[in-house]
């Protein structure tokens, strides 16, 4: 990793070896589909390949990578420009910018100039695009094509994220970083409940510890909640934020937490009760336990994500608990990266350096809960990021 310093702002980043390793690997990709030039809208992908921070897809943007370049180019809104200097590994050279006439107008459309932009570097139809990106939408495609002068794309998503699957080594640093933040973060979260206790008290105090990190390391954010936490009895809800409530003795808090280094993330999720939890839900918590447990030891290198799902239902289903709902997917850049998941037909062969969040969570009418902590894949086995208890967790 290198350390960039830019007037008294100090951003960490890759080094620029890695990236250009990454679009090595990209290129090779869009040699195999015969695509020329590929429009990268996902940001998280954009970021994948720049080191791009600007947090602004709330506008059309992207990363366009030609086949015959050794470096993407960034096409952004003219003031994020000044984000890309600070944050990504490109000379400022290759760094583009559409006029700020281009937001909110009822008149303009921004993929007009983006599109002349593209077309000033690559002359080619075989034109790769993610089709599902954010701010593309049915206008925007049709803008975009009618400006390129194309009737088609060629479909590009999951390209990159193939890619982002296998971390580095540097990539894990980061990662695991991430991981003593959020077991940090957990901890104070449960210590935070108590009767009387305001539940966005709660989330404040874990949102400081996630963003405070530690004292080597500062937390970061990402595009995803970083904090849900559903109270109930049970807590049966899976997105749920706080509310102004206050706790009271008998609830149960489900935290699904996530910490960031340099926008990887690490998610952690556990469920507290206040007060003796109720026979049912010790059932349910040995039966998610183990059912992890079991998912835990059957992930190694070599062996499918169905396998994996596979071992967890064998232990899991006899329990007379219902789960629906997949039980792990792939996670680094902005939380979920588009990768494989742990389910039912995903036959992707697990390989070294791939990361996980292995998640078993229920949510019914009758039965709440959930445990999760992030996984790395290793030619041995698994390896978790959190160093947290799995026992069950009750505060009185």
């Amino acid at each position: 990793m290198a350390i960039i310093k830019i007037g008294e702002l100090q951003v960490s980043a890759f080094s620029q070896d890695e990236y250009r390793a990454r679009t090595t690997r990209l290129r090779q990709q869009m040699a195999e589909r015969g695509i020329d030039a590929l429009l990268v809208l996902n940001e998280g992908n954009m970021n994948y390949l720049t080191g791009y921070e600007g947090f602004s897809d709330y506008v059309p943007q992207l990363a366009l990578v030609c086949q015959d370049e050794e470096d993407p180019w960034l096409i952004l809104r003219e003031m994020d420009t000044l984000c890309a200097h600070a944050s990504s590994c490109l000379p400022e050279s290759r760094v583009l910018s559409y006029p700020e006439k281009y937001i909110a107008s009822s008149q303009l459309t921004a993929w007009q100039p983006i599109a002349e932009l593209v077309r000033e570097r690559c002359k080619s139809n075989r034109i790769g695009v993610e089709l599902s990106g954010k701010m593309l939408g049915l206008k925007g495609h049709a803008a975009l094509s009618n400006s390129l002068g194309m009737s088609e794309f060629i479909d590009a998503d999951g390209m990159v994220s193939a890619l982002k699957a296998i971390k580095s080594p540097a990539e894990l640093t980061y990662m695991e970083q991430a991981g003593k933040i959020v077991d940090r973060a957990m901890k104070v979260g449960r210590l935070a409940i108590s009767v009387g206790a305001r539940e966005s008290d709660v989330a404040a105090t874990i949102t400081h510890a996630l963003i405070a990190g530690t004292p080597e390391f500062p937390g970061g954010t990402s595009r995803s909640p970083l904090v849900t936490m559903p109270v109930g009895s049970p807590g049966a809800a899976p997105h749920l934020t706080w509310t102004g409530q206050y706790y009271k003795m008998g609830c149960q808090t489900n935290f699904e937490l996530g910490a960031v280094r340099h926008r990887y993330c690490c998610a952690l999720s556990r469920t507290i009760f206040l007060g003796e939890p109720t026979a049912r839900s010790r059932h349910v918590h040995q039966a998610c336990l183990d059912g992890f447990q079991a998912a835990f030891e059957a992930i190694r290198a070599g062996v499918t994500s169905s396998n994996v799902e596979r071992a967890f239902r064998r232990e899991f289903e006899p329990r007379g608990v219902r789960k629906e709902s997949r039980i792990g997917y792939s996670i680094g850049i902005d939380w979920t990266d588009g990768g494989p998941s742990f389910q039912e037909g995903d036959e992707t062969v697990l390989q070294t350096n791939m990361t996980f969040h292995l998640l078993i969570g229920i949510w019914e009418k009758t039965d709440g809960y959930i445990f999760s902590e992030t996984v790395r894949v290793t030619d041995d086995g698994a390896k978790s990021l959190s160093n947290m208890t799995r026992e069950l967790l009750v505060n009185c």
